[in-house]
């Protein structure tokens, strides 16, 4: 397997990849949709799930953070929602290049 076949499977921190993805559908869905069995839409769809997915954590952590919030706990934090924002621009732009390709 190729590394650009590698860096679409998975998001640029590793936390997100499509075989979680693939397996979540599969689990949560009886039947799964007609789009999942064509790359280019699981592709697109997995872009969007990272994007939802990472930018919702990254807000949910930033939430937590107080002016009282241990300098160390406060440092990590910060780190990964950077890490997390990181990853939701990544899904964002994957699926806007998905979109164009198809175009």
């Amino acid at each position: 397997m190729g590394a650009e076949r590698m860096a679409g499977e998975r998001s640029p921190s590793g936390l997100y990849r499509m075989s979680a993805w693939e397996g979540e559908m599969e689990r949560t869905h009886p039947r799964l949709p007609a789009w999942y069995w064509r790359e280019a839409d699981r592709r697109r769809a997995f872009a969007r799930w990272v994007e939802a997915e990472a930018g919702s954590m990254a807000l949910q952590l930033g939430r937590l953070l107080r002016p009282d919030t241990a300098p160390d706990a406060a440092s990590a934090t910060r780190a990964m929602i950077d890490l997390l924002a990181r990853d939701a621009e990544w899904g964002r732009r994957a699926a806007e290049r998905s979109y164009e390709e198809a175009a």
